[in-house]
């Protein structure tokens, strides 16, 4: 089953705020992930770390930090600092300029659940799957007015703007 954006998350949080206290952790809290902080990360870690920050719909944010799932580390809230609490490495989290420097560059049929397309200089993605026709399925924290999104995006289009299909040094199989 696919995961698609909530159109309606941020009015569902907002209604949040106002009810009983209760009911606030059913919205905000997810599964721990396993992995451990500057350590080794299984896919399955990655993608479950990705999706507590797309279901809690963290805002992007570039001056502020959000909580990891586990609520001890925090990160930037911008692209590359979701990818850096997906993959838990070092707070605040890394730059687009710095993922190569802990990711190898793979090639696109090579990519799998929670490795990242990067453009240096620009933005990251974590990548979910294969979608329709070319496209890919991808977790990112684009900008203020999309903030967090699962959507499909063309490989070609991404091609073009000089992506690369990147994979972490310390995530494995499951």
């Amino acid at each position: 089953m696919t995961e698609r954006p909530l159109l309606s998350r941020r009015r569902l949080l907002q209604a949040a705020v106002v009810a009983p206290a209760a009911a606030i952790p059913v919205i905000a809290v997810g599964s721990p992930a396993n992995a451990a902080y500057r350590g080794i990360v299984t896919r399955d870690e990655v993608m479950t770390r990705a999706r507590n920050w797309f279901t809690r719909n963290i805002q992007y944010n570039a001056a502020s930090r959000a909580s990891d799932i586990e609520g001890t580390h925090t990160y930037r809230q911008d692209c590359s600092g979701f990818v850096s609490m997906a993959w838990h490495t070092s707070t605040p989290g890394h730059s687009t300029r710095s993922i190569p420097d802990i990711a190898a560059k793979i090639e696109w049929s090579e990519l799998k659940p929670g490795d990242v397309v990067n453009s240096y200089d620009n933005h990251c993605m974590i990548y979910h799957m294969r979608g329709d026709s070319g496209k890919i399925w991808i977790y990112d924290l684009a900008t203020p007015a999309s903030d967090m999104r699962h959507i499909q995006v063309s490989t070609a289009s991404l091609k073009s703007q000089n992506y690369i299909p990147r994979r972490y040094r310390n995530i494995r199989d499951n």
